[in-house]
């Protein structure tokens, strides 16, 4: 029989600058924000959800944060939703706040953020999980979090701006690429996950933009099998040929606007092993309140298709071209829908301090048996 599912990407941004924050605030019921994440969660109702930038322990595994939020908020009906469960999860190691063994910005101090291998203030800090009801092969990952960036063929790293020992210790990934199986009733979709750094924040040399531009080259390698890939494993090569496989992640790539260097993301959404109709076709994700956003600078893409409340298509679910794909959204409701609310803070603002600054993002799937 064929397997009907549902999978979304959502930067539900439970990150704090000190570590185990947000251990001790999932240990309670209370907090308005996580309860308005979670009802859109048991609203959606995805079979398979990433969320970025939810803290952890940097090495990888759960301090509690992640089974509190599912236990006391997902497993918990928010308002007029019904609770729903993940017996499956996975929490992969992550490059943010891990400190270099070297001064990467030259300032003559090691030091969080600025000297991570990936930006953060602790490790962990910006992590992102694997949440599931299907069995996730976890003996089956493969991560490319240690590549080296300088190991990149053609790589875009601004050379004048590192210093020989950071070339010789900056991983490409700020967080973790990862390749993870899940069974759907004896069949393997592969899941490719990872969270770019944000191509902001540079001075003259670039150096995130050109961070974020590589980092998604690494995802189109991925798919390519490219042979200079090197796994943590030490395995080489990316995706085998015709494995079905959906790129998960807050990309912060947008294809026509924002501060990105445009062919990377213009490479993947174009790759022929991406489903065309998914990527910009007429199964792009879209929404009917992304239109009502305000902007504060003028943008050219498609209000329906954003995904993060400036007005950027940031946050992507694209499913291989062998997969069967049967309708699409962004989860940003009508003025009129009374969904609309679980956007809006007790004010009734819609708000990033009302739950995020990005909106879920969420493709249905038919896999044949």
């Amino acid at each position: 029989m064929p397997a009907n599912i549902r999978v979304a990407v959502f930067n539900v941004a439970m990150s704090e600058p000190k570590a185990g924050a947000i251990f001790a605030k999932t240990q309670h019921t209370e907090t308005f924000r996580f309860q308005q994440l979670a009802a859109i969660i048991q609203q959606v109702r995805p079979d398979i959800l990433m969320l970025c930038e939810f803290d952890h322990p940097g090495n990888g595994g759960d301090d509690g944060a992640l089974a509190n939020f599912c236990q006391h908020y997902l497993g918990n009906a928010q308002g007029e939703q019904e609770a729903i469960e993940y017996p499956y999860c996975y929490l992969p190691a992550t490059n943010t706040g891990l400190l270099s063994p070297v001064d990467l910005n030259g300032d003559g101090v090691l030091s969080l953020p600025e000297d991570g291998l990936g930006f953060g203030d602790h490790h962990g800090h910006y992590g992102f999980v694997i949440l599931s009801r299907y069995p996730l092969e976890i003996d089956g990952a493969r991560t490319w979090q240690q590549f080296l960036w300088r190991d990149m063929p053609n790589n875009k790293m601004p050379v004048d701006y590192y210093s020989e020992q950071a070339q010789q210790v900056l991983r490409l990934s700020s967080k973790n690429h990862l390749v993870l199986p899940v069974n759907i009733n004896g069949k393997h979709l592969h899941l490719l996950c990872c969270h770019p750094t944000p191509p902001v924040f540079d001075g003259a040399e670039k150096r995130n933009a050109r961070r974020n531009h590589d980092e998604l080259r690494l995802v189109t390698d991925i798919i390519n099998n490219a042979d200079y890939l090197m796994d943590d494993a030490q395995q080489q090569g990316g995706l085998a040929p015709y494995t079905s496989f959906v790129v998960l992640g807050d990309l912060n790539a947008d294809v026509q606007d924002g501060d990105g260097i445009k062919p990377a993301i213009k490479q993947l959404l174009h790759h022929p092993r991406i489903h065309r109709e998914v990527s910009n076709g007429r199964l792009t994700p879209k929404s009917i309140g992304g239109r009502f956003a305000r902007t504060w600078q003028a943008r050219a893409g498609r209000p329906s298709e954003w995904t993060h409340m400036s007005g950027l298509r940031l946050d992507y679910v694209l499913p291989s071209a062998d997969l069967s794909v049967t309708a699409s959204g962004v989860f940003w409701p009508d003025r009129k829908d009374p969904l609309r609310a679980l956007l809006l803070d007790d004010r009734g603002r819609e708000r990033a301090q009302a739950g995020s600054d990005h909106r879920l993002v969420w493709v249905d799937i038919t896999l044949n048996s």
